[in-house]
């Protein structure tokens, strides 16, 4: 029988590369099926894995085969704002997230990496977003703010009808900017509903494809106003109640961004000069106008109930009533929706955003940047969809 050929790989780096998903020893030699004494052994220098265990190392680290062989762990990279550790995002430490999540976050900075990369290789310089506000500003100044960003008016809603229509324009916007839009794909809401990074090259936003159009929406401009007020944020509550659990300063910026949000979608002048506002009860809201109201501005039915709350068309009471009864209906849709194909461009597509993908395929066209390279920069997409990709590009 012959015998298995050994990966002269570095010790160090596989260390590096088992950590950097914060697996323990014990996790991966399960995984491997071996003992973690061998998995030990190998970091230590002291025995080497065979080329298949190294590749199956690779393949679980989701790192490049070919880094195992480098003299020593990849340097962080300069690009990368020294204010992002994600410890301080979102409610709970880094070693408390999903695996799911972690590499999320690693996927997005690895992105972002490419980008800078990719831009300096085709001569361009990506714009510069350095907005000047903040925190102390009132709510309704940044709503505006938002809207021009966006290039929301009255006018351009009321051409919206579904709210998938809006966010595509919404993200239209932003990518023009040069802003990152990504969607994750295998995270649960409770988990992580938005994310922002407010570099002043590439900002990053991230939705989760898991919400309802209408709720990506609104995630969408609360992660907005992080990155105009420089706070940068993982968000998994958007709860607009002033009873939420979210606490202290966190907390206050929290609900800072929900209520910027609700403005910038949901304009108080636009909400009271609707037909559908006058006819709406105080104490009993009619279900139909509610609805309406959410067509118009191409909202969930929550943020037109907090809007009305908000001017004092209905209150507190009614409020949550209402409130209770919408989540209960969201709950038992839920798993309607949940599940179902979705083709392959489209996956890989809707996970990295239009304009990373069409600066790939720009790299690609020019010569700079291999087949391979593209396809692994666009999740291992095979080149049969590549077509399709940029149809969708295109649109």
């Amino acid at each position: 029988m012959a015998r298995s050929i050994p990966a002269l790989v570095t010790p160090s780096v596989l260390r590096w590369a088992r950590e950097q998903d914060d697996w323990s020893v014990d996790d991966i030699a399960q995984k491997m099926k071996i003992g973690a004494e061998r998995i030990t052994a190998w970091e230590e220098g002291r025995e080497r894995p065979t080329m298949r265990q190294a590749k199956d190392l690779a393949d679980k680290y989701r790192v490049p085969f070919a880094y195992f062989y480098l003299p020593s762990p990849p340097p962080p990279n300069d690009h990368r704002i020294a204010q992002t550790d994600y410890r301080t995002f979102g409610d709970q430490g880094v070693h408390e997230m999903s695996r799911s999540l972690r590499r999320l976050l690693r996927d997005i900075e690895e992105r972002r990496d490419c980008m800078l990369s990719l831009y300096d290789q085709l001569g361009l310089a990506p714009q510069s977003f350095s907005p000047d506000s903040s925190t102390k500003m009132s709510a309704e100044i940044l709503a505006e703010r938002i809207r021009e960003i966006l290039g929301l008016s009255v006018e351009v809603q009321k051409r919206f009808k579904r709210a998938e229509v809006a966010l595509s324009h919404c993200v239209s916007h932003l990518e023009a900017l040069d802003f990152l839009v990504f969607q994750a794909a295998g995270i649960e809401p409770t988990e992580m509903r938005g994310l922002s990074v407010a570099y002043t090259e590439f900002p990053i936003i991230v939705l989760n494809r898991k919400d309802t159009p209408n709720a990506r929406l609104f995630t969408l401009c609360h992660e907005l106003t992080h990155i105009l007020t420089r706070t940068s944020s993982i968000c998994n509550e958007m709860g607009q109640e002033e009873s939420s659990e979210i606490s202290s300063a966190k907390g206050n910026i929290e609900r800072l961004c929900n209520r910027v949000a609700g403005l910038a979608l949901v304009p108080t002048q636009a909400l009271q000069a609707h037909e559908a506002f006058a006819t709406i009860h105080h104490f009993d809201p009619d279900e139909g106008k509610i609805s309406e109201l959410a067509r118009f501005f191409a909202v969930s039915r929550e943020v037109i109930l907090h809007r009305l709350w908000d001017v004092g068309k209905i209150d507190r009471s009614t409020y949550f009533t209402k409130l209770t009864m919408y989540r209960q209906a969201y709950e038992e849709a839920k798993g309607r929706r949940e599940g179902g194909f979705i083709v392959p461009y489209l996956d890989a597509a809707t996970q990295v955003g239009k304009l990373y993908a069409r600066t790939v395929m720009d790299a690609y066209h020019s010569d700079t940047i291999t087949l391979r390279d593209a396809s692994n920069y666009l999740l291992g997409l095979r080149t049969t969809h590549f077509p399709q990709l940029e149809g969708w590009c295109s649109k």
